[in-house]
């Protein structure tokens, strides 16, 4: 009887080892397939190069098996090989795609959205539209769409653009190469991004705005600073305050280094490959590029704060503040970068305490490119 139960007891626990195995290398495939969707896109030298990372750390695990297991005469060294190698390349596979599917799901689900919110002090209704300078073609469809709305209904449009100065075109080099830290045109810049990143450059979709611009200029308004401004302020700060002198200081060493360190800028280079990249490269390349512009955007990516913030934001966020408290406007809507909100509503407040939010919501500007099946029940969060 016991020799039975013993028996018994065996088989059922042979029976579950059996499927479990079983389990594991079933998920364990399915995993790689769905790694495939990503790496197989990939150039063939890649997904050589992930396989045979995989067959490396399969041969590592194995290693560690054969060292426990090598006195077992029941141990077979090929076949135990055999499987911790197939299971690294399939595990590989899998893991190869798990940034992509993340950066996806950021996309559409991330804190990525920039505000579209109402103002008002009881007179003035005063409604800022965040902007990305690089972003969805809907997005920047429904921006002018709502721009035109406004029109119709009264407003005065105030837009972001800081103004060059007539006969100083140093003053603009001075901007690009000592708070940008680029000597490249700031809108070429932009444009370039948006191609290998499969997205639109928000001045490409403003040419319906342009012909009321020529009919009623006062009710179009460019509320920013010009770059003698910025300059002035710039010169200001570097006297008086010496932590911005020496944070300035620091950003032109780093500036320095990585122009001549031709990996220095690994987001340009990842736009050069995508270059000679295939349609369905260039696809998965925008998700990635997505993803990463938008965890910039949102502060996820924990870079360090740039004292030129000193002088692109807050004192531009002072600008627009003034700009809108002495309009004689009582209705403004504001196309803004989204960045912009929180300082400029502050500076707001400071000149008239009286103004609060009277409604706020997020608006996506970014959303995955057409026809990604990459993982549909995963990304497929709110677009607004």
């Amino acid at each position: 009887m016991t020799t039975t139960k013993s028996t018994t007891t065996t088989s059922s626990t042979s029976n579950w080892s059996a499927r479990l195995n079983g389990a594991f290398w079933l998920a364990l495939i399915l995993f790689a397939l769905a790694g495939l969707l990503v790496v197989g896109k990939l150039p063939l030298w890649i997904v050589s190069m992930v396989v045979a990372a995989g067959v490396a750390l399969g041969a590592i695990l194995f290693l560690l098996r054969w060292l426990a297991k090598r006195r077992d005469p029941a141990y077979s060294p090929g076949r135990s090989f055999g499987a911790f190698a197939l299971a690294g390349a399939l595990g590989m596979l899998g893991l190869a795609s798990l940034p992509v599917f993340y950066l996806a799901f950021w996309v559409q689900s991330g804190p990525t959205a920039v505000p579209l919110a109402t103002l008002s002090n009881g007179q003035k209704t005063v409604v800022f539209q965040g902007m990305q300078h690089i972003g969805s073609e809907d997005f920047y469809k429904s921006v002018v769409f709502d721009l035109e709305q406004a029109l119709a209904d009264g407003y005065t449009l105030f837009y972001e653009g800081v103004t060059p100065v007539d006969g100083r075109p140093d003053l603009t080099d001075w901007f690009n190469q000592t708070l940008r830290g680029s000597k490249q045109d700031l809108s070429a810049g932009y444009k370039k991004m948006a191609e290998q990143c499969g997205l639109s450059f928000q001045l490409n979709y403003f040419d319906p705005i342009k012909a009321d611009m020529a009919i009623h200029p006062s009710r179009h308004i460019t509320a920013d600073t010009n770059f003698l401004e910025m300059k002035t302020e710039y010169d200001r700060l570097l006297r008086e305050d010496p932590a911005f002198a020496a944070g300035m200081a620091a950003k032109a060493a780093k500036a320095k280094q990585a122009t001549s360190d031709p990996g220095g800028d690994p987001f340009a280079l990842f736009l050069g490959i995508v270059e000679g990249a295939t349609p369905e490269q260039k696809k998965l390349a925008g998700i990635v590029c997505r993803g990463v512009l938008g965890m910039a955007v949102s502060g996820a990516l924990g870079e360090e704060k740039d004292p030129s913030n000193r002088i692109i934001v807050d004192f531009r966020n002072r600008a627009l503040a003034r700009f809108v408290d002495e309009s004689k406007s009582d209705k403004i809507y504001i196309t803004y970068g989204a960045a912009h909100f929180p300082g400029f509503f502050a500076e707001l407040q400071k000149r008239d305490p009286k103004f609060a939010i009277r409604a706020v919501k997020g608006v996506r500007p970014m959303t995955l490119p057409d026809e990604v099946n990459l993982a549909p029940s995963a990304v497929s969060g709110s677009r607004g």
